[in-house]
């Protein structure tokens, strides 16, 4: 018997009740809202509303919910077990995260698009352990930070400890930090998720958007939600990237999607 996967199911279902009692609290919440509404729907369209007068922006939002699984993947250095097939590269190893510098930089020869360039590398099992396991990330890339996400489940990890993150300096890519997740398993049964719209309508309600924005995207992925018996549980998490239109700043906003709480960013 798995004792440990014992442990950690009985920990995810503390979790779980913690979730139930935040669900009543803000079905109580809701319903104290209804009285002053005449629907849910009325309600929402008011939220978004004032989230319009507050000059933030938004695109296209969907109101379709979904379902959703807990993960574990154990913590583990498989990849400085297989650092051995690395070839003409510096690499070292902390924190569980491979940094492998390249010492003759590599040019991106179109910085519209850099995955034209890395994704021969990342292809390149002498550059790049378990490459296959990753995807370019355009929506988390930047001119100096280009992301290649793992997917569990189908969605992308929004976490280091399942990225590819290379640093580019100067139209060059000269190295790179990447984590793994291995042996990843579900541990309890589906759950529903809260919609994209109604994500959105938490982060305002948290007071955590700010005015004179624009939300550039809302998406779905895995974010660590702690460690616990040697295994980081992951949970899915709405992401949200608001761009300050005065400040021109970027902010990476995020919402458990299970229960609509806000969740501090962890890296």
């Amino acid at each position: 018997m798995n004792f440990k996967r014992i442990e950690l199911i009985f920990f995810v279902a503390f979790i779980a009740l913690d979730i139930f009692l935040f669900a009543s609290y803000t079905q109580k919440d809701d319903a104290v809202e209804s009285t002053t509404n005449t629907s849910s729907k009325n309600t929402t369209t008011s939220v978004m509303k004032s989230i319009h007068n507050d000059q933030i922006y938004y695109g296209e939002l969907s109101n379709k919910k979904k379902q959703g699984f807990y993960i574990a993947s154990p913590i583990k250095s498989n990849l400085k077990e297989q650092t051995g097939q690395l070839q003409g590269v510096l690499w070292s190893y902390n924190n569980h995260k491979l940094t492998v510098d390249f010492g003759t930089s590599i040019k991106i020869k179109n910085a519209n698009s850099p995955q034209k360039t890395l994704n021969e590398v990342v292809e390149d099992n002498t550059k790049v352990i378990n490459g296959e396991d990753y995807q370019y990330d355009k929506y988390l890339s930047t001119s100096k930070t280009v992301v290649y996400t793992q997917k569990a489940l189908g969605s992308p990890v929004y976490t280091s400890s399942g990225q590819i993150r290379f640093t580019i300096r100067n139209g060059y890519v000269t190295e790179y930090t990447q984590g793994h997740l291995t042996s990843v398993e579900i541990l309890r049964e589906k759950k529903p998720m809260i919609s994209q719209q109604r994500a959105l309508i938490w982060l305002y309600q948290y007071n955590k958007l700010i005015n004179n924005s624009t939300v550039e995207w809302v998406r779905l992925g895995y974010t660590q939600l702690l460690t616990v018996n040697d295994s980081i549980v992951y949970i899915p998490t709405w992401v949200i990237k608001v761009k300050s239109d005065s400040s021109g700043s970027i902010q990476y906003r995020r919402i458990n999607a299970f229960t609509g709480a806000f969740m501090e960013e962890t890296d």
